[in-house]
């Protein structure tokens, strides 16, 4: 019998890169394997993959609680790609810490030089591991959740690693500034973000962000998806049906959009990211969105798509928070979903909604 290992695979490069599947095919010739998504946005490259059926996609989860989750497996494999080895290795040091203390050996993707981590003792199996891929094996420093420095004027600092100018600064999904320099550092007080150096502060960002524990707090950079992909559109047929639609609002919360979106028929998006990252995911879901914008675009994803039939409001500058809350109030009663009789009669009750601060409405 084969041994079992289990595989967590983090974000979208290494699907579209075509690593996972190549990582995935090596391992099943020596291995049982059971394959989950560590994560959130690698969802929709698991979906234009058509890897469905080989890379389990249906729950939400941290990637130290995937790993958790795996803990019954022979072994735990960390698969990733990050911009570099060195922050590849970063990154999995601070997942690797996060979860249960057992073996895991990480594979870091890169195009031409990847490697193998061992952590937490796996060096047996990371031996086996390096053979079957023909990667060299890198000894990394001991797993390690992020370290903060307490200045003795009581504010709280995190710095950021691998971090690029121009880049976009995410604090769990809320962008909160553009990166200047190289050297970023998160600065907090009484769990308020204060200052980060290095960074164009994006001031309406960190009102959003409101309070945060800076240790566990998820910080991101860059675009959450930076490689190239051929889109799977989703079936439109799908979701035709006579009688009520069921219609969600997603506000400011993209990465909840397959939880939210389950059984919709109709989404309500709010804030220009959020519209740009719900409206290419519901694409491959067949969902088309009503999106009220203010055109204040982080560009956190590019290339993004959005289903025909759909239709996106611009408001005056600053105001779509304000439409966004009015019509979770007016039109959705205060809750998050409702019932409708066309994509139609929601864009024209969400117009309205608007009336003096609409600028203008993109149909697609």
């Amino acid at each position: 019998m084969k041994p079992e290992i289990g595989v967590v695979i983090h974000g979208p490069e290494v699907i579209d890169s075509g690593g996972a599947r190549h990582v995935l095919d090596a391992l099943r010739e020596h291995y049982t394997v059971t394959a989950m998504l560590g994560g959130t946005m690698g969802r929709t490259a698991v979906i234009d993959a058509k890897l469905e059926d080989e890379i389990d996609i249906s729950m939400r989860m941290a990637l130290s609680e995937t790993i958790d989750l795996l803990s019954w497996a022979d072994a735990v494999i960390l698969l990733s790609r990050g911009k570099s080895i060195d922050s590849g290795i970063a990154f999995g040091r601070i997942a690797v810490s996060r979860a249960k203390k057992i073996p895991v050996i990480q594979i870091e993707c890169q195009r031409r030089n990847g490697v193998v981590i061992h952590w937490n003792g796996a060096t047996v199996w990371a031996e086996a591991i390096a053979g079957i891929m023909d990667l060299p094996i890198r000894t990394p420093p001991p797993a390690q959740n992020v370290q903060l420095v307490r200045t003795g004027d009581g504010l709280t600092h995190r710095r950021i690693h691998t971090v690029m100018p121009g880049e976009n600064i995410r604090i769990n999904g809320i962008v909160v500034g553009t990166a200047v320099s190289e050297d970023v550092e998160i600065v907090v007080d009484d769990f308020r973000v204060v200052a980060i150096t290095g960074t164009r502060i994006k001031e309406h960002g960190i009102e959003k962000l409101g309070r945060v524990d800076l240790k566990s707090a998820l910080v991101r950079t860059g675009s959450i998806r930076r490689t190239k992909h051929e889109v799977r559109i989703g079936r439109v047929d799908a979701k035709e049906k006579s009688g009520d639609l069921q219609v969600v609002l997603i506000d400011h919360d993209a990465e909840s959009t397959f939880e939210l979106s389950e059984g919709a028929d109709i989404a309500v998006t709010v804030g220009d990211d959020t519209t740009a990252i719900a409206g290419d995911i519901l694409y491959r879901l067949g969902i088309p969105v009503i999106g009220i914008t203010d055109m204040d675009l982080d560009d956190v994803l590019s290339d993004t798509n959005i289903l025909p039939g759909s239709a996106v409001l611009r408001v005056k500058p600053g105001y779509d928070d304000v439409v966004g809350d009015m019509v979770r109030n007016r039109l959705f009663g205060g809750t998050g979903q409702m019932v409708a009789q066309s994509v139609e009669s929601v864009r024209e009750q969400v117009v309205g909604i608007a009336g003096a601060l609409l600028v203008e409405v993109l149909e697609y």
